[in-house]
């Protein structure tokens, strides 16, 4: 007798669905971040005299501030459920590349090349499809600029507020007087410690780049992308015609963006050993040293000799800024390992993109765990742990779908751009870029290519700065439906 699927699982039954007024609720309170990311470049562009660029920003700025004053009476409920949550923000980061597309075809960009472009901005990854910006107002930049910033910051509060909940870096950040209370409180006070350490090294990195590049404006652009882990560029070459200070500052300054912000707040505020004790600066620092020495002894079996452009380039790639000082490398081995330093990414709980180390440190614990499992007795209860607490087979779940779903994705985005004749390895290192939000490119990505991939590679960028699994919830029809009860 067949068993109804029903039945096969009791999780169906306990499954909670997105309620549509709660969420229509929570995006509207959310409006009020629509001016917060138009207003300023709208300021800079009335300045230069950039009247419709400036108008283009105008109207979503307005339209975000109209939503939000006609809600701005009514409570959030305190009932919000992890899902909604997870769908508001995804809703957020499809919302708000779609009011900016406007603002973008002023410039000259067509609809699409123009979604892609804020894409880009908003999920930190800095690939571009603007053929030329020579004659851009330097507002258009600040925009670019600006959305990574701003996408960089969402991104370090509401996932590690919404998504990750309540766990061991959470209970370490705790200790500092983190409310653990309801998840709306405890929300906004992770948002605003996190916000502290983020415009912490913002002002920090801000004046040290502006100072040596003789520019508060272009300093503050690179800063904003930087911090972001952005790699969005005033200039045409990136960072390459910088002097050698600007560009080790914007270098520390990825860096500094691609570690847990939870660490960054710990030692604002003076508690240096407990930031140093999450982990998230031992396992960046040892990262960068690996990989460096492993590129060292690439490039001398291999007779390169540009060391100090691939050596920058990486440490780049492993922020996922993607700023670049010069070409990516040809040779076969180095392009395949600068794709898997992309896919590893920085630290979970940083602006950056990719696997995350974090996420790496665990499958090796879970690796090592399953060799010693069968040399325990049968009874023996020996879970897997990590700084000395249980990790949960929730998080292990979660860890596994996230690979499959990266892997997965990478390889039939990949599929897709063989199918138009790209060659394969240059085009698995601009996907693993798109999908890490890293931006570096090997010339495959650009504005020739078919438009199909281009708005592939515009999804692509959405699911790896969300991580898969809340764009997953927003277009799942099971998400907004209540399960049939059992009967």
């Amino acid at each position: 007798m067949k068993v109804p699927a029903l039945q096969k699982s009791g999780t169906e039954i306990l499954m909670q669905p997105a309620r549509l007024q709660r969420v229509a609720l929570a995006l509207a309170k959310h409006g009020v971040l629509l001016p917060l990311v138009f207003v300023p470049p709208f300021v800079w562009a009335v300045a230069e005299g950039a009247w419709s660029f400036a108008l283009a920003l105008l109207i979503p700025a307005l339209a975000g501030a109209v939503l939000w004053a006609t809600v701005i009476r009514l409570p959030l409920p305190k009932d919000l459920r992890q899902v909604e949550a997870v769908v508001v923000l995804a809703l957020l980061f499809v919302v708000t590349p779609l009011m900016s597309v406007p603002a973008f075809t002023v410039l000259g960009m067509s609809p699409l090349d123009a979604l892609f472009e804020a894409m880009s901005a908003l999920t930190t990854t800095g690939l571009s499809m603007a053929g030329s910006t020579n004659d851009w107002p330097f507002a258009a930049f600040f925009l670019r600029s600006w959305m990574q910033w701003c996408g960089g910051l969402a991104m370090a509060t509401a996932v590690l507020a919404m998504l990750i909940g309540p766990g061991a870096t959470a209970r370490k950040l705790g200790k500092v007087s983190l409310d653990e209370g309801d998840r709306i409180a405890s929300t906004r006070s992770r948002a605003r410690q996190l916000l502290g350490a983020y415009a912490g090294l913002t002002v920090v990195f801000g004046l040290a780049i502006s100072a040596s590049v003789g520019s508060v404006p272009e300093g503050m652009l690179l800063t904003f992308s930087a911090v972001s882990t952005g790699g969005f560029a005033y200039r045409a070459d990136s960072v390459a015609g910088y002097s050698g200070l600007t560009q080790t500052l914007v270098i520390l300054a990825s860096l500094a963006g691609a570690v847990s912000l939870l660490a960054i707040a710990l030692a604002f505020r003076g508690a240096v050993r407990d930031a140093w004790n999450i982990g998230s600066l031992q396992r960046l620092g040892l990262w960068c040293v690996g990989a460096v020495t492993v590129l060292v002894v690439l490039m001398y079996s291999l007779g390169q000799d540009s060391y100090a452009v691939l050596m920058w380039n990486l440490l780049s790639a492993i922020s996922t800024a993607g700023f670049s000082v010069g070409d990516m490398p040809a040779a076969p081995a180095l392009l395949l390992f600068f794709t898997v330093v992309m896919m590893v990414g920085g630290d979970l709980g940083s602006t950056a993109g990719g696997l995350k180390l974090a996420r790496l440190s665990t499958l090796m614990r879970a690796a090592k765990h399953a060799t010693r499992a069968p040399r325990l007795p049968d009874n023996a209860i020996a879970p897997l742990r990590e700084h000395g607490q249980v990790v949960k087979d929730r998080q292990l779940i979660a860890l596994m779908a996230f690979l499959l779903f990266y892997v997965t994705s990478v390889m039939v985005l990949w599929v897709a751009f063989l199918a138009y004749g790209y060659a394969p390895l240059p085009a698995l290192f601009d996907i693993v870029s798109a999908f890490s939000t890293v931006g570096l490119s090997t010339g495959v990505i650009a504005p020739d290519i078919p438009a199909p991939l281009k708005a592939a590679t515009v999804l692509a960028m959405l699911l790896g700065r969300l991580e898969f699994v809340a764009v997953i919830l927003l277009i799942l029809p099971n998400t907004w439906v209540t399960p049939p009860q059992r009967r």
